[in-house]
Order: structure tokens, then C-alpha cells, then sequence
């Protein structure tokens, strides 16, 4: 135990700059050298038998560092999202057409599309609900995705690249 207050005593404050400098945020840097401190102290045992203590509570102070900053950005707040309130009037066209052109494939076309590229539904989880094989579900949407493509470009307006690619949507004038 002597050892690592003996370590922890030495590379304290350059620990405490270094977060500081990180964060920007003093209570947040006192967080995280609790933290760290209380970690290493549950560690005491292992931490003494180290060559370079220092070392190891730098890194484990980086690590629990990442460690914050990725809770941080998992739990983002959809308060603190902003939408693009510049949405030009061709994305404007394109959500009022899709729904239109889904409702012009056939039943079980607008099924599979909706299950799996709109609702998130797995391949393997249709094929399991609709009791099909897998390679049957692949096919089945691919077909209806060509079918969409094809009515996209039709009804919708939307281009293909030189290589018969969907591209970008033409806009034209909405009428509402």
C-alpha cells in the first residue's frame, strides 16, 4: 500500500494536468482522479509487485479517460441533437414520393422492404417469420429493391449515374 501512495503522491499533479487539459473541467478532472485512485487502491496488491507505478497510473488514468468519453457520446441526449432545418425541397420531394412508390410494389415487395431496410428487421429473422430459406429472402429482396429503384426513377424523378446506378434525385416543381 505504501507503494502506491508513494507512486500516486509523485504523479498526482502531472495526472491532474494532463485530465485537466482533457476534460476542461476541473470537477470533472476530481471525478476522475477519484476514480483512478479508488481503482488503484483495489488494485494496492498487484501494484506494488510493478516496475514503473507511474507508468501504470498514467495509462489506467487514459483508459478510464476513453472509458468516460465513450459513456459520454453512448448517452447522448436527443434534446442535444440538432435537425438540419435547411432540408433542401428535392429531400422534401423524395420523403413525400417513397411512401407513394412503396405503395406501387406488390404486397410482398413492400413487405420485405418495409421488414428489412425500413424497420430493421435482420434477413435471417424474415426468413425465420415468413418461414422462407435465406437465400429465398436475399432474392426476394433484391428483386423488390430493383422493382423500387425502378419506380423511384419513373414516378420520382431520381437519376442514374453512368454506371445504371441510382445517383441523386432531379427536383422538380411541388405543388402542394
Amino acid at each position: 500500500m505504501k507503494c502506491l501512495i508513494t507512486a500516486w503522491n509523485d504523479a498526482e499533479p502531472s495526472l491532474y494536468r494532463w485530465v485537466l487539459k482533457q476534460t476542461n473541467s476541473p470537477d470533472e478532472t476530481d471525478d476522475i482522479m477519484q476514480e483512478v485512485f479508488l481503482k488503484a487502491m483495489r488494485n494496492s496488491e498487484r501494484f506494488c509487485t510493478l516496475d514503473d507505478g507511474k507508468s501504470w497510473l498514467f495509462k489506467m488514468t487514459k483508459n478510464y479517460l476513453i472509458d468516460t468519453l465513450r459513456r459520454r457520446f453512448q448517452t447522448v441526449d436527443l434534446d442535444d441533437i440538432s435537425i438540419d432545418k435547411d432540408i433542401t425541397p428535392a429531400m422534401v420531394q423524395l420523403q413525400r414520393c417513397l411512401p407513394k412508390a412503396l405503395t406501387k410494389l406488390s404486397d410482398q415487395e413492400r413487405d420485405v422492404i418495409e421488414q428489412c431496410d425500413l424497420d430493421n428487421v435482420t434477413q435471417k429473422q424474415y426468413a425465420e417469420q415468413k418461414q422462407l430459406s435465406l437465400p429465398a429472402v436475399k432474392a426476394r429482396l433484391r428483386r423488390a429493391r430493383i422493382s423500387l429503384r425502378n419506380i423511384l426513377i419513373t414516378e420520382c424523378n431520381v437519376a442514374k449515374n453512368q454506371k445504371g446506378k441510382v445517383c441523386c434525385f432531379k427536383s422538380y416543381q411541388v405543388t402542394d
